[in-house]
């Protein structure tokens, strides 16, 4: 099995959609034999926004890969060679072996303390971001302002100017608007009436630049709105070593497809202590969910849901994990089938012309 601490992995989609694979029918092993003189890898060419690539091993493996639009799809397994005829005959699933068993525990260390605080950091940066939608354009202290322009007698130097202090009082009320919206018992129209503020900041902002490009005059600075102290980002996660004395600690799972070189996200992970007590948590785009320690009891069961419809959530008993992180192996094989059964592709000279791809050709680098 490969190691699960192996970076740079592949990320699943969050959400996979189809039927399981292991209700589709097996496709019939191919015919003919790998011929080693059309190994090698393959790029397609030809066809229009779509990245695909192949790779035929000398052993008789492939691995094909396609993307187009927001769609990413791979498959591997055997091929082989017949005539002028290549057919990649896509992997089946085991219907025996479990589509997501519990694999080893790991202890503890230094990268599942890293990953803890930078879930700890997406968190609450998300927090920010949900509770001040605002913070693309707010400032964290007020700016300073220019200094007032050389008074200009042309009327577009005056409305300039008078642009000039509709924005800074936009600027102002926007400022005084989000305040109000994040005040402990604000009315319910204070959020919108925060927003209302910003677009009109927006607008008063525009309108005063493009004044004062009509005036032939550089725009003023007049800063941003401040920020209320709640919208503040929180500080990154130092990159440094971390003693270990200095640990948070605490329970994780990861969950992955090792034999595919993925990560899983978007799966939740309920984690049951032996007390009762549960938590959820949904694995990040690295794989990982994270729950607390409780003192004097562990973790003795995890109910793992992974977004394919018509599966339902799996419960994995474990050993007693009091601190550690459980690896959890899905075998994405079976939750969703491969693209193809078979894919049948003609030899023209150094190149592959897929029967489903007419126009395209795999050409090999």
């Amino acid at each position: 099995m490969r190691a699960w601490r192996t970076a740079g992995l592949a990320i699943l989609p969050i959400a996979l959609v189809g039927a399981p694979a292991t209700a589709r029918t097996a496709a019939a092993p191919p015919t003919g034999v790998a011929d080693a003189a059309l190994a090698g890898h393959y790029y397609l060419s030809g066809v229009m926004e779509t990245g695909s690539e192949l790779l035929l091993r000398r052993d008789g493996r492939f691995e094909w890969y396609v993307s187009y639009g927001a769609v990413d799809q791979s498959a591997t397994g055997r091929w082989s060679r017949d005539g002028a005829t290549v057919t990649l005959t896509a992997d089946a699933p085991s219907p025996d072996a479990p589509p997501i068993r519990a694999d080893r525990v790991l202890p503890w260390d230094a990268q599942a303390e890293r990953r803890l605080r930078d879930a700890e950091w997406s968190r609450e940066a998300d927090a920010v971001a949900q509770r001040c939608p605002w913070n693309d354009d707010v400032a964290a202290t007020a700016a300073p302002l220019s200094a007032e322009a050389p008074p200009r007698p042309a009327a577009a130097a005056a409305k300039a100017a008078e642009a000039r202090r509709t924005a800074e009082r936009a600027r102002d009320d926007a400022t005084r608007a989000m305040a109000a919206a994040l005040a402990p018992g604000a009315p319910a129209d204070a959020r919108a009436a925060a927003d209302a503020a910003m677009a009109a900041w927006h607008g008063a902002r525009d309108d005063m630049e493009r004044a004062h490009v009509d005036a032939g005059l550089p725009a003023p600075a007049i800063g941003s709105p401040v920020a209320p102290t709640a919208c503040a980002q929180p500080p990154r996660p130092d990159t440094g070593a971390l003693p270990s004395t200095q640990w948070r600690r605490g329970i994780a799972a990861l969950v992955g497809d090792p034999a595919r070189d993925l990560r899983l996200s978007g799966v939740d992970v309920t984690f049951v202590y032996g007390d009762g007590h549960r938590e959820t948590a949904t694995t990040d785009r690295g794989g990982w969910a994270f729950v607390p320690r409780r003192a004097g009891t562990a973790v003795e069961r995890l109910i793992v849901a992974v977004p394919v419809q018509g599966l339902t959530p799996v419960t994995l008993p474990v050993a007693p994990l009091a601190e550690g992180v459980q690896t959890l192996i899905v075998d994405t094989r079976q939750l969703v089938a491969p693209p193809f059964r078979t894919m049948r592709l003609t030899v023209d000279r150094d190149a592959l012309i897929p029967a489903t791809m007419p126009r395209g050709r795999y050409i090999r680098h």
